[in-house]
């Protein structure tokens, strides 16, 4: 009569505590199997077999430490042990006796002096039967019912002296009254020559740690989102790692905490699972945690089950914040400052509403006011980039996060430079000479937008202008503002022009004369900066065709050429694409910035992630618009997204640089 297979469900170390029991007798024959405790150290089994043999056992004989002179493990564990190892490893109904006492002194310490009459005095039990005088031990059939306790592998540490000690974590999702909490811990200890010489259950508050943190490019740990109590603050549209660990302190093998990493245990013994309460502000992707352009709190669940139960071992929760800071210098374009100049600035923090308090650093500018939402700044004497840094802390004193901000400190000097329209394109003119009838692109380079400050919001009437640009020619004058309008007299005619961070316009002159262009700007609603260049402005007549010669043929204008066109010489600001999901019914939606330096926004997907074919584009023809959904996608299909801006001028469209690209997975 064979043994049941039913045993394997103890193998998997899934028991129960009530088991069935009968005697099996047999004649077969055994080879004599040596079992190896050297051999059985490598593996996880080791600890989990003997944790399985423990909870067969009465409490008062579970746990031993050989080291100790009054805790040797008794004849009748050791015995127990060896007769479920050989149950588990099927190796027939008997053993040979001899074999079996040789099996008990090679699994234990201390069990040296180990024999037949010493295995005969064990007398009854449920697990094997040996009477003195027979020549084999006979094994006892268990069967267990579906339970629920389990010991879980962590991990082993090794000792200078050559042994090493097994970790595990015991679990018990449906405890019985009176049964010790879970997770408990218990130490294996394997002397060097592969002999068990403890177990033993740690009373010194080993625990699961985790962290929500930042990761660079590569993968690679950068810094921790997660304050001492438990909380995580994590930058607005940033993808963040979640990873755990587990401490032991093990007082009587280590003065330090041991700790065993996700990287080693996960995959192997656990097996992780996180979920977000609101996935509208972070969402979760196996070990990683995104965070959403919508700014709040929630909370990011986790548990570790057990990879081969799927017990829940630990479970918990982490508050976590999506949070932006900003620094408010009056200005969209950034801060622009003279030497030695002052600015007040200010920080501003979205998604936390806790109290907040600030410190501001630089390493390059005076700092006043440096614990204050509201600092001034003073930029150094000399021109440069230097930075300025805010850090928030919550009301605890705890940090949330950091804003760093480059400062360019510069004398403001004006000039003008011109590109001249040829075709459907402009390309880099020079000289003090332009052309009646042909249209020209001038730019008021120095005049950065970033030095618009203290002039109001560009949405208020009560707005006062950062520029003017006035073009005389013959006497008449036409004033360009950042009102943007096209204008246009006898003389000339003026168009809008396009972004570049510059003020600019078109223009074509009508006449001949003398053309002079003055530029100037306002801070604060005052005179700042001016500057003026004149030009000479000739007629466009044709030269005469020679007579009774052929004319060569003009080579015709084209749209297109194998050749690589021009770069246009109207550029147009980057939109910044913020966020791509995927929605119920195979849709996608598309969040960016608000970009009005352009008329409007063309949006381009692929599965292709260099979109090298297969790409589809769609065209949002206004401005305001910051959200499209696009349907009839594929399902488990990853596709890949990015955004730029157009901006029509002179009937010619032209257009942003790419944004940077974002992926999204169609799962639903």
């Amino acid at each position: 009569m064979k043994k049941s297979k039913n045993l394997k469900r103890i193998g998997a170390v899934m028991l129960s505590l009530v088991l069935a029991v009968s005697t099996v007798f047999t004649t077969t024959a055994v080879s004599e199997k040596k079992v190896s405790a050297q051999a059985e150290i490598k593996n996880k089994k080791q600890l989990q077999r003997w944790a399985l043999a423990t909870k067969l056992l009465s409490d008062g004989e579970k746990y031993f430490d050989q080291t100790k002179a009054d805790n040797k493990i008794s004849d009748k564990t050791a015995a127990i042990y060896t007769a479920i190892e050989y149950i588990w490893n099927e190796d027939g109904d008997a053993v040979p006796v001899n074999v079996f006492c040789d099996s008990v002194k090679n699994y234990f310490a201390g069990c040296d002096d180990f024999n037949a009459e010493k295995l005969a005095a064990i007398g009854e039990n449920n697990y094997f039967e040996y009477k003195s005088g027979d020549s084999k031990v006979t094994l006892k059939t268990m069967q267990a019912d579906g339970g629920t306790q389990e010991c879980t592998y962590i991990g082993e540490n090794e000792h200078t002296d050559g042994s090493k000690t097994m970790y595990g974590v015991w679990t018990d999702p449906d405890p019985a009254p009176g049964d010790p909490a879970t997770p408990y811990y218990v130490a294996l200890d394997i002397a060097e020559n592969g002999q068990m010489t403890a177990y033993r259950k740690l009373e010194d508050g080993s625990q699961l740690n985790v962290d929500i943190y930042e990761f660079n490019e590569n993968g690679d740990y950068v810094m921790s989102y997660t304050t001492a109590s438990g909380k995580a603050f994590i930058p607005d549209e940033k993808e963040a790692g979640f990873s755990y660990n587990i401490q032991i302190i093990d007082k009587e093998k280590s003065g330090t905490p041991i700790e065993f990493t996700d990287s080693t245990l996960d995959g192997n013994s656990f097996n992780l699972n996180l979920e977000s309460e609101d996935t509208s502000i972070v969402d979760t992707d196996y070990d990683r945690i995104i965070a959403k352009d919508k700014k709040g709190t929630t909370n990011i669940k986790y548990n570790l089950r057990s990879a081969e139960s799927d017990n829940v071992i630990y479970s918990g929760s982490i508050p976590s914040t999506v949070y932006s800071i900003s620094i408010d210098e009056g200005n969209y374009y950034g801060i622009y400052l003279l030497p030695g100049e002052s600015r007040q600035v200010t920080a501003n923090i979205e998604g936390y509403n806790g109290p907040v308090s600030y410190q501001w650093t630089s390493a390059e500018c005076k700092i006043d006011n440096q614990l204050g939402k509201t600092c001034k700044i003073t930029a150094p004497s000399k021109e440069g980039n230097p930075t300025i840094v805010v850090q928030a802390f919550t009301g605890d004193g705890e940090w949330i996060g950091v804003k760093e901000e480059e400062i360019k400190v510069t004398d403001c000097k004006l000039s003008f430079s011109y590109r001249k329209f040829v075709g459907d394109h402009s390309e880099t003119a020079s000289g003090d000479t332009l052309k009646v009838g042909e249209a020209y692109w001038f730019s008021l380079d120095g005049a950065s937008f970033a030095w618009d400050y203290g002039n109001g919001n560009r949405d208020d009437s009560k707005r006062q202008t950062f520029y003017t640009m006035d073009f005389e020619l013959n006497g008449k004058h036409l004033i360009a503002t950042d009102t943007e309008e096209n204008l246009s007299n006898d003389e000339l005619s003026l168009s809008i022009g396009a972004g570049g961070g510059f003020p600019n316009r078109i223009i074509k002159p009508k006449k001949a004369g003398t053309l002079t262009i003055t530029g100037t700007i306002y801070r604060s609603g005052n005179f700042f900066r001016d500057f003026k260049k004149s030009y000479k402005v000739e007629g466009n007549t044709p030269s005469p065709t020679p007579v009774n010669k052929p004319t060569k043929p003009s080579q015709p204008a084209t749209t297109t050429s194998t050749k690589k066109p021009t770069q246009p010489t109207v550029s147009v600001k980057t939109t910044k694409l913020k966020s791509v999901k995927n929605a119920k019914g195979k849709k996608m939606t598309i969040k960016w910035a608000k970009n009005t330096a352009g008329n409007g926004y063309q949006i381009q997907y692929s599965t292709s992630k260099k979109f090298a074919k297969g790409n589809k584009t769609k065209t949002i023809s206004k401005n305001k618009t910051t959200s499209y959904t696009i349907k009839k996608l594929k399902k488990k299909t990853t596709y890949y997204v990015r955004i730029r801006t157009y901006k029509k001028v002179s009937g010619k469209t032209y257009y942003s640089g790419w944004s940077s690209v974002k992926k999204v997975k169609i799962k639903k």
